[in-house]
């Protein structure tokens, strides 16, 4: 079976571009960064950039590498790098999709069911009848498997039954497809992000839901558009700056549902809306809160 190095490295922002631009002149396959120290991120706008404080870069070379070798050059062609830890593994090659197709199985939120693409022929002959919304669990968030998610899933299955919705921040479209599911009759998912916005249009395409009742439109396009509920599943920062955006969002008396927020930031968060909101509820799961507002008009 053939096998790949992978060298991972952990640095501070100031190296990211560096070791990234090395690896790739070294001829790696891929070169990826992941969280080293799992510190949340938040981007208010396409055109910023956050880093972590702590990032961990992996450079996935095929089976001719000789990694001890180039770490070796590497150090000493650059002098900020000779005290540097380069960790080596090595992996071999397997079916990736099948592997990260094991990860992802239906789930059940209070009625609703959320069933990744691959698994629909067989959830259609066992779940018949069934509210359901398919999904290709990607790169988007929203798959299912995070609380912030599953408290706003299980929310939508027990609150909604009809009138309009906006998913604010729509990611995968996980949110604003379950709504149609469970019978909203119109339905806005807005991102900045274009790659959200792909993925939610795509995601639509599984289902079977009236094309018309779901618009999917850039946050600068909002304008004018108003929701019987909002839902926002981001974080505690862009939550309190979009205070005045979601409440402009939200139609006269309507309900703003308020997650992707840790319990210790619920009362912060709030405070950034109390002058026109009342809190009606707080549910919690595994550190995580969905706050339930009522819009006092």
């Amino acid at each position: 079976m053939p096998t790949h190095f992978q060298i991972s490295v952990t640095v501070e922002p100031d190296k990211i571009d560096l070791l990234s631009d090395i690896f790739m002149e070294w001829g790696a396959d891929a070169v990826s960064m992941t969280d080293a120290k799992n510190e949340p991120l938040f981007q208010l706008s396409p055109e910023d950039q956050p880093c972590w404080q702590q990032t961990t870069i992996h450079a996935l070379f095929d089976e001719n590498c000789m990694p001890e070798n180039m770490i070796a050059e590497i150090k000493n062609n650059y002098s900020e790098l000779k005290k540097t830890h380069f960790n080596i593994e090595k992996i071999d090659d397997k079916n990736w999709v099948a592997e990260t197709q094991k990860h992802f199985h239906a789930q059940e939120f209070n009625g609703l069911w959320i069933c990744p693409q691959w698994e629909k022929e067989q959830f259609l002959i066992s779940h018949q009848n069934k509210k359901v919304v398919f999904i290709e669990p990607g790169l988007a968030f929203g798959t299912g498997t995070h609380p912030t998610t599953q408290l706003c899933l299980e929310w939508i299955a027990n609150n909604i039954s009809h009138g309009s919705v906006i998913d604010y921040g729509c990611g995968s479209g996980i949110l604003a497809l379950g709504a149609l599911a469970m019978g909203a009759e119109i339905v806005h998912a807005t991102d900045h992000d274009n790659q959200a916005l792909e993925s939610t249009s795509n995601n639509a395409k599984y289902n079977n839901f009236n094309n018309q009742k779901l618009h999917v439109k850039k946050t600068g396009e909002m304008n004018g558009i108003k929701a019987d509920i909002v839902l926002a599943n981001i974080l505690a920062n862009p939550l309190i700056q979009l205070a005045p955006t979601l409440t402009e969002l939200l139609s006269s008396h309507g309900k703003l549902i308020l997650s992707g927020v840790l319990e210790i930031d619920a009362d912060r968060v709030f405070s950034a809306y109390q002058k026109h909101f009342t809190r009606i509820d707080t549910q919690c799961k595994e550190g995580w809160v969905l706050m339930e507002l009522k819009y006092m008009h």
